[in-house]
């Protein structure tokens, strides 16, 4: 074969990393370009070595790793279609061994996980459990609504597919969220009920716009941990309410801004 040749196939026969491996022993270098569906990505080689890959917002390894999933597409190489710019200096071993594990993981999660289209909702009923949360895991589940796909979220999040899959796949585990039925009638139901005061609405508000619509239920768990009325009057009890709930807040930046927003409410009531 002429290995000036450009090639091109189907991903449903020839996975990314055996491309890639062909191409690394054929000393190759160009622009492979990869699609599957609305989604494509790019990995640049230089005489077999991976300097460089792209896929929608991610870069480097984190690309390959995305495009490493897709099970279904095509592919063409573009001989001799340099990068500009190098994300990549590992070796192509060292690229297909992070591949493989990063595929073995979603082999795990895809146990549990039909696909990126699935759809999932907050678990109301979730009862003494301790939330603790890194923030990009928060950052996730402030976007779930029953109504967003997998897919929809991670685009919304500027994650991966695959990197939105893990956490979804986490989330599930510690029994935040289960999949949304045609018929979410029940959770409606059983929605976490919150006083319908000025206070109680404000601060459903401004915790909503910091962590998304699993608010109402941190309220009620923050309030129950504290031994605080909510339709009580103290100022006193207010206040610390106020500042338990800031400190669960992840972002820094929200937390200061919920803070703030919920310290002129109550200077506004005195």
């Amino acid at each position: 074969m002429n290995m000036r040749q450009d090639i091109s196939g189907e991903l449903n026969n020839t996975r990314c990393p055996e491309i890639i491996k062909i191409l690394s022993l054929g000393k190759r270098s160009g622009r492979l370009y990869l699609t599957n569906g609305s989604e494509t990505g790019n990995i640049y080689f230089t005489e077999g070595d991976v300097v460089h890959a792209q896929c929608g917002s991610l870069n480097g390894t984190k690309a390959i790793n995305e495009i490493a999933v897709w099970a279904s597409g095509e592919y063409r190489f573009f001989v001799d279609e340099p990068s500009d710019v190098q994300t990549i200096s590992m070796s192509i071993d060292d690229i297909l061994a992070e591949t493989t594990n990063h595929l073995r993981q979603m082999d795990k999660i895809t146990s549990l996980i039909p696909s990126s289209g699935a759809i999932y909702a907050l678990e109301t009923e979730i009862k003494d459990k301790d939330i603790q949360l890194k923030s990009f895991q928060w950052k996730v589940l402030a976007t779930v609504d029953g109504k967003r796909s997998i897919a929809d979220i991670a685009q919304i999040v500027g994650f991966g597919v695959s990197d939105t899959m893990k956490v979804f796949y986490t989330l599930i585990r510690m029994g935040l969220l289960h999949e949304a039925s045609a018929q979410e009638t029940h959770e409606e139901r059983h929605r976490i009920e919150l006083p319908e005061t000025g206070y109680i609405i404000s601060v459903k508000d401004a915790l909503t716009q910091a962590i998304g619509p699993i608010a109402p239920f941190i309220i009620a768990e923050t309030a129950r941990e504290l031994g605080i009325d909510l339709l009580s009057d103290s100022i006193d009890q207010k206040a610390f309410l106020i500042e338990t709930l800031s400190n669960k807040i992840p972002d820094e930046r929200m937390s200061l801004k919920f803070l703030d927003a919920m310290t002129d409410w109550l200077k506004s009531e005195v």
